[in-house]
């Protein structure tokens, strides 16, 4: 599992030119579920994003959680992150979940979040979406579990 998180000032998904979901100060984690994943896998990604010190709290730069600030997360499925792209000229997904098992386990992860405090939206899972996001800092951290 494979995930790309930044901290965002505000972030939207639009699906064929309609607004889907926005969020205003928070996250957004771009989710790649590969082949050998589990709800194992789901879990402690779940739980790294949401206890990594990424946020502000006062002045002291990168010191607390989203377990411990409620900012608003937005999650996207991006399949692409597990391309291979070391050889030639075209990335290969083949480490990629099929759509039907990855489908699952995002929902799952969705739902690990719903569970918390923090505001949750989605992008549409296996849709081609706009996203459009200002970046705070910037911060952008790669996570793999």
């Amino acid at each position: 599992m494979l995930a790309i998180v930044q901290r965002v000032s505000s972030a939207e998904v639009s699906v064929k030119g309609l607004l889907h979901s926005f969020i205003n100060k928070g996250i957004v984690i771009f989710i790649c579920i590969e082949t050998t994943d589990t709800i194992y896998n789901v879990k402690k990604m779940k739980e790294k994003i949401h206890t990594f010190k990424i946020l502000d709290e006062g002045d002291k730069t990168m010191s607390s959680s989203l377990k411990n600030i409620n900012e608003d997360i937005m999650i996207i499925s991006q399949f692409t992150l597990a391309a291979i792209t070391s050889k030639g000229s075209k990335a290969s997904f083949h480490k990629s979940a099929k759509p039907k098992d990855a489908k699952l386990l995002y929902d799952e992860f969705v739902n690990e979040f719903k569970k918390e405090k923090n505001k949750i939206v989605e992008g549409v899972f296996g849709e081609y979406m706009d996203v459009s996001l200002t970046n705070k800092g910037p911060i952008t951290f790669n996570f793999k579990v």
